[in-house]
């Protein structure tokens, strides 16, 4: 396998760092800042130095080139999902129904900082300790992603007293109490003299600013935050309590510090509010200083625990916010970092031992690595409350100001349907939660009755001003619904159908009716005009090929869902009619179906090939170079867009992804001389590409085609392929990595049944020529888990079905094995196949 050296260990279970000179860390920092972040889809914390840097500049400090040769990009970034600041968008020609404002994920209050002062004996002028100043023994930092934990280990000596120290280092972020993050600072010292340690709470933060790359930064300046009241200062931590300037949030971040040593303190610690930044500024930070003894060769520990939540999500009144996180400081002061870390690592191993991918083979210690930092960073990432969801950069960075994209639906929620449920199902119940502003988007935009959801997002309004490629790809609609089913076929939980997933399935089904028409020259076929797709290189388009078979799709599930309800859960069904903005009339279901039966979907009957939209096929070639192909030099970024939506060129798949999302549609010919068609014109501008052309790679037995767009996939953000890891991980991509081994080599699809809760997961797997074999879980009924194991034997590859359960009264659960139905259950657990083709 052809990888230049990784800059990260590689290991299966750790991202390892491993550096005997700044040197070597300080090119990687920014986008180390990323891969290093924790996060449990409610807080994210960028994985730096709780002792800082002496370069370390803030972005939007970088002024002049002299500066910036000096200085190390460093954004130390505090995220909490949902939480964001909003302002008016200005448009230099603004228009009717044009997004009015923006919203951007804030950097919260950091409390990661704990500044460290040495001195020896007989010296009265302390040294700061920061990596990039002294002497560098030993830097070695592990995201360990069995446990859950980052860490650290330190040997470094000072540049004038020649102070030598070991510090260790442990940071979590809970997943078992999710606002919570804790700390663990040890500090030995090889010297005799005086140690302080400072512990901060900064409120003095700021996002990143607006840059040339419209995917990075904000148009927010300064903090967004203003301080309600002066920090309140408990023994050993505090309070601040904040509140955005705009969106009118309300935010409590607290800190909480456990001095455990034997060192003699010189003073009692000592709890001050100050202002961190230019001096003179109001209070908006809270310090705890400790000032020790050094002893040679004697501990000193800090735990520091941390608390954030914020009005409405968490409360509906700051008092309550500030009540409620002091007591959880408290909890977690008595609990102690060692009980938090056990909890840790418990949740963990029930993770993994329902979601793990593990692969052997030749040279693929890179990808089992890739493959695992993936799916940590996905369970990291996923809001799970009903009213948040999932970023494209998750809560790793600031890049697409942490807005949320159908990217949850097409990619994250395929993962977590299979390996955390629950949590799918509370990414969806989000969709509901802002159904009213979806309604209250689609009659700006003309539409009498549906929903329009918005293509970029926090609370639910849009905030895409680019409609072009923002408010036209009206296909996300469709894509809710399709996930909509997916998951109610997948769990079983029609539970959820019932409750909200049926009135999002009817209102997204409206939309396509109003907005389609039928157009007599084409044999009265129901048309969709002015919209775009998912490949942003082609905007504004009548009948995008995806969208017009996801909208066919919505309006046969919304027929299908209408006659279920009606049959078994009338009185919901007459409730959801009745509680709509504009009542369902009976004829409009039929109208659904007839819409659904015409739709038209463009395809060349001489060539064989469906046109990602009616004049696609008209345009000219693209005529330059647009490079390696690698996301580096993206062509958005050289090109103006008419010169890009004039020609032949695809940011990403789309009609590739309509074969995939929707299987049945086209067969297996068809679906390789449009992947011989389209492949070539691909840029993969965008990180959501190499994945689906991978997966379908595989189904049309492009098999070496499809393991080296699965290399390009599975390591995307280790080895920072697209260039741009220092804003944030590629969610979608992660999740597409589990996709291309899942869906990919073990060809499952789902074959849906007779009724919204029912399918028939169908395995068509084969093993890549590069490995020896490869297993991975997954939850089918939510109760069920399933391992699938394909082996290299000496003369064959065998495949094993086996369910993981002691329980004995779970019913049957039906599978297909490359069109061969058998069942498993408790007491018949597991299944044997060889496979013809090896």
């Amino acid at each position: 396998m052809a990888h230049a050296t990784p800059h990260y260990k590689p290991d299966d279970w750790n991202i390892v760092e491993e550096v005997s000179a700044w040197s070597h860390c300080e090119k990687q920092w920014y986008q180390s800042e990323s891969i290093f972040a924790l996060g449990n889809g409610y807080i994210g914390m960028r994985g730096t130095f709780e002792e800082g840097l002496s370069s370390a500049r803030h972005p939007n400090y970088i002024s002049s080139a002299a500066n910036h040769e000096q200085a190390v990009i460093s954004v130390d970034g505090t995220y909490l999902n949902g939480f964001y600041e909003s302002k008016a968008i200005k448009y230099p020609e603004n228009a009717y129904g044009n997004a009015q404002n923006s919203q951007t994920m804030l950097n919260v209050p950091n409390g990661k900082i704990i500044r460290v002062l040495l001195s020896a004996d007989g010296h009265t002028e302390p040294e700061l300790l920061q990596v990039d100043t002294g002497r560098l023994e030993t830097l070695v930092r592990t995201l360990n992603m069995k446990d859950g934990l980052l860490e650290r280990r330190l040997v470094w000596e000072s540049p004038r007293q020649k102070l030598r120290v070991e510090i260790e280092v442990k940071r979590l972020v809970s997943f078992k109490r999710p606002n919570v993050a804790a700390i663990e600072f040890t500090l030995v010292p090889h010297f005799n003299g005086r140690v302080q340690l400072i512990s901060i709470l900064n409120g003095n933060v700021e996002n990143v600013s607006a840059s040339s790359d419209p995917r990075i930064g904000s148009h927010l300046e300064g903090n967004a935050l203003s301080m309600l009241e002066a920090p309140l200062l408990l023994p050993e931590g505090g309070l601040l309590k904040q509140e955005t300037k705009e969106s009118g949030l309300v935010l409590v971040s607290g800190m909480l510090n456990v001095l455990k040593t034997t060192t003699q303190l010189i003073q009692l610690p000592t709890v001050e509010a100050t202002h961190e930044g230019t001096p003179g500024g109001a209070s908006d930070a809270i310090r705890v200083v400790y000032d020790l003894k050094a002893e040679s060769g004697s501990p000193i520990t800090l735990q520091k625990f941390l608390a954030y939540s914020y009005t409405p999500k968490d409360s509906p009144t700051a008092p309550t916010l500030s009540a409620e996180i002091q007591k959880q400081l408290s909890e977690t002061a008595q609990v102690g970092f060692q009980e938090l870390a056990a909890e840790q690592r418990a949740y963990m191993q029930h993770f993994w031992g329902q979601a793990d991918v593990h692969i052997t083979g030749r040279d693929v210690a890179l990808l089992q690595q890739g493959i695992r930092f993936n799916m940590f960073h996905l369970l990291q990432a996923a809001g799970r409350d009903g009213r948040t969801n999932i970023g494209p950069k998750g809560l790793t960075g600031e890049g697409y100001e942490g807005h949320y994209f159908w990217d949850t639906e097409i990619f994250a929620a395929p993962f977590f349907q299979y390996a955390e449920p629950e949590v799918c199902r509370q990414l969806l119940e989000y969709r509901h939660s802002i159904l009213g502003s979806a309604r209250a988007r689609a009659r700006v935009l003309s539409h009498e009755r549906g929903v329009t959801f918005p293509w970029r997002t926090i609370s639910g309004e849009e905030c895409s001003a680019f409609f072009p490629a923002g408010t036209a790809q009206y296909h996300i609609n469709a894509d809710i619904a399709y996930a909509i089913k997916n998951y109610v076929a997948t769990t079983g939980d029609t539970a959820f159908l019932v409750d909200k997933g049926a009135e999002i399935v009817f209102e997204t089904a409206r939309l396509w009716a109003d907005l389609g028409t039928y157009v007599p020259s084409l044999g009265n076929a129901f048309c969709i005009h002015g919209v775009t797709g998912p490949d942003e290189y082609t905007a504004i388009v009548d009948n995008n090929c995806y969208t017009n078979l996801m909208a066919q799709e919505n309006l046969r599930y919304a027929v299908e869902v209408a006659a279920w309800l009606k049959a078994n859960h009338p009185d919901r069904f007459e409730h959801i009619v009745a509680g709509l903005q504009v009542p369902l009339a009976e004829d409009e279901i039929s109208a659904w179906a007839q819409a659904a039966e015409a739709m038209y979907i463009p395809y060349d009957e001489q060539r064989g090939l469906f046109a990602q939209d009616d004049g696609f096929f008209n345009r000219p070639a693209w005529r330059w170079d647009w490079g390696n192909r690698d996301g580096q030099k993206v062509l958005l970024n050289r090109f103006h867009y008419l010169v890009i939506y004039r020609h032949q060129v695809c940011k990403q798949a789309d009609v590739m992804l309509a074969f995939f999302l929707l299987p049945d549609r086209a067969t297996l010919e068809q679906k390789r001389r449009n992947f011989d068609y389209y492949e070539p014109i691909t840029t993969h501008d965008s990180s959501l590409s190499t994945c689906t052309y991978g997966i379908l790679a595989s189904e049309i037995g492009y098999r070496p085609m499809a393991y080296q767009y699965f290399m390009q996939t599975a390591r995307m953000d280790l080895d920072d392929s697209h260039g741009n890891v220092a804003a944030g991980v590629h969610i979608a991509n992660m999740a597409g990595t589990w996709m291309s081994v899942v869906n990919g080599f073990a060809g499952l699809r789902l074959e849906h049944g007779q009724h919204p809760g029912d399918s028939i997961p169908h395995y068509k797997p084969y093993l890549p020529d590069e490995w020896e074999s490869y297993s991975f879980r997954v939850r089918h009924r939510q109760h069920h888990v399933l391992q699938v194991t394909i082996t290299r034997q000496a003369d064959a590859v065998e495949v094993n079905y086996a369910l993981l359960t002691d329980q004995v009264d779970l019913q049957p659960l039906k599978i297909k094995h490359h069109g061969t139905l058998f069942e498993l259950d408790s007491q018949n657990a597991e299944q044997r196949f060889i496979l013809a083709d090896a």
